[in-house]
């Protein structure tokens, strides 16, 4: 038995993890499973531009395990492309690190004009904020 894999560091997921050949149906279509971490290793070295090295850096991982993981990315995708092969984007090891997680966001409220902040990142999403001094929904993001 291997060891367990290290998870690797993921700046942000996907927002579509299907993709498939237009005009056939899911079900008829065999399917290429393509791990977060390698659709990560795919966007740093082929969208972001990054060498091996900086992208690997990136991810918390070393050059030789970055190479492997985008040449294994790209011979799945590359798979389904050719074979008409639906791709799904799930599973993986990994932890989301967003780069603004420690960056604090500054709202302000309409109602009172009381001003806070929040830590980037923490889940809450400045549409369901509400003022902690008077409790109104006419809250707005101040950008400084």
């Amino acid at each position: 038995m291997g060891r367990p894999h290290k998870e690797r560091r993921i700046e942000q997921l996907p927002t579509i993890t299907n993709f498939k050949p237009a005009g056939i149906p899911m079900r008829n279509l065999d399917e290429i499973v393509l791990a977060l971490e390698e659709m990560e290793a795919m966007r740093l070295a082929d969208i972001e531009q990054l060498d091996q090295g900086a992208a690997a850096e990136k991810m918390s991982i070393s050059r030789p395990t970055f190479h492997r993981l985008i040449n294994k990315a790209h011979q799945k995708v590359a798979t389904a492309l050719w074979q008409g092969k639906a791709l799904t984007i799930e599973g993986g090891s990994y932890r989301i690190d967003h780069p603004h997680k420690n960056e604090m966001r500054h709202f302000v409220c309409r109602e009172c004009d009381n001003e806070w902040e929040v830590p980037h990142g923490n889940g809450q999403s400045g549409r369901d904020m509400q003022c902690p001094k008077c409790k109104s929904d006419e809250v707005m993001r101040q950008r400084l």
